[in-house]
């Protein structure tokens, strides 16, 4: 295997241990059981974790400089398995908050943005294509961790699940580790150059964007099992579902984006998130909803996909670190806003109909700002 096919096999390894991350849906009424915490409390869990996993990918790309490629793995896969067991063991919320929330976000951040930045820079010719497998990769894990864990969760409970994926994923770092240990190149250079004021003005534009495209889809993804049971339907089975929906938008992605026009999909994707949403409110039929969150994933699969390759398109491979990482911290803000207010949502309602309509009105958005968005220029990357 050529050296740059064993690093891209390590990355997509890494991000799908990571991608488990997804999953959390399955966990929000067992925890509301073992716990006796609220809807929103347990929500705002995933949300933390979100957030921190969004301001280790912002602050944690210069540190690829200074450490191997594969003791970032190790690092990262050792700190989010410690991150499980702590949750695993974990009597209050707080401690959930802890565990689960900072050091298992925080270390899934430092592997997502290592797995990036790394399959981009070895991959020079098809960037497109190294990002979006990597995306993919991360929804893929998601589904994965659903199947898995799902019928764990019923016959051992979720302690027992939590030190399964804590294993899986230490099993799996070893193993990325490796990959990277024989490959060449396996370390991401960690950018520190500064953005111009044109630059950082495409960010804000980026930013606005991307948080307003994603917001649905984190939504979808930290509550599914939950929306759809309310509905009526196959709420397990859906975290499933989407999370390979999500995948697969990612993986179109990959195999189209080198040949696509940029711009157009980051205004047709949103647009059709927004469509389903609205289906999704307006339906009270448990298969209907099912479906309409597998479609909401799969857009939103694809827009992560997407905006990496936009990014590094627009501002170039040297300018790529510090420009993604300001505009990922979209994703976190979507990541608090989205999980954490559709809990609050519900409980002040009893119903998923009103996040998800303000989820659509945010879809819309980004389908209008996005045209605006300069991805079409040519810089040297």
């Amino acid at each position: 295997m050529r050296p740059r096919d064993r690093t891209l096999l390590a990355c997509v390894l890494l991000s799908g241990a990571l991608g488990t991350i997804h999953s959390f849906s399955l966990f929000i009424e067992p925890f509301e059981a073992d716990l006796g915490a609220g809807r929103g409390g347990v929500a705002a869990v995933y949300s933390v974790a979100l957030v921190t996993l969004t301001l280790v990918v912002l602050t944690g790309h210069p540190l690829f400089r200074w450490l191997p490629g594969p003791m970032v793995v190790l690092v990262a896969t050792g700190g989010a398995a410690v991150g499980l067991l702590l949750a695993a063991s974990a009597s209050s919320l707080i401690g959930l908050l802890v565990g689960y929330g900072i050091v298992f976000g925080g270390c899934n951040g430092l592997g997502y943005a290592f797995g990036l930045q790394c399959a981009a820079e070895a991959n020079p010719d098809r960037r497109g294509l190294a990002l979006g497998l990597v995306t993919a990769a991360y929804a893929l894990g998601g589904a994965i961790a659903a199947l898995l864990l799902g019928d764990q969760i019923d016959a051992s409970g979720i302690a027992t699940a939590l030190r399964s994926l804590a294993l899986g994923i230490s099993a799996t770092g070893l193993i990325a580790a490796t990959l990277l240990a024989g490959g060449s190149p396996s370390q991401a250079r960690g950018s520190a150059t500064r953005l111009s004021g044109t630059d950082r003005r495409l960010v804000v534009r980026f930013w606005v964007a991307y948080g307003l495209a994603v917001v649905a889809g984190l939504m979808a993804l930290g509550h599914a099992a939950a929306i759809v049971d309310a509905a009526g339907g196959p709420g397990g089975a859906t975290v499933v579902v989407a999370g390979l929906a999500s995948a697969a938008g990612g993986a179109w992605i990959a195999v189209t984006v080198d040949r696509a026009e940029t711009a157009r999909l980051l205004r047709r994707l949103p647009l059709g998130s927004a469509f389903v949403l609205g289906v999704a409110a307006a339906t009270s039929d448990g298969d209907a909803a099912a479906v309409a969150v597998a479609a909401v994933a799969f857009a939103y699969g694809a827009v992560i996909a997407l905006y990496p390759f936009a990014v590094v398109r627009t501002f170039g491979g040297e300018r790529y670190p510090t420009a993604y990482g300001r505009v990922f911290t979209a994703w976190g803000t979507a990541g608090l806003v989205g999980p954490f207010g559709a809990g609050l949502l519900f409980e002040a309602t009893g119903t998923y109909r009103v996040p998800l309509i303000l989820a659509a009105v945010a879809a819309i958005g980004s389908a209008i700002t996005a045209p605006r968005l300069p991805v079409e220029r040519d810089r040297a990357v």
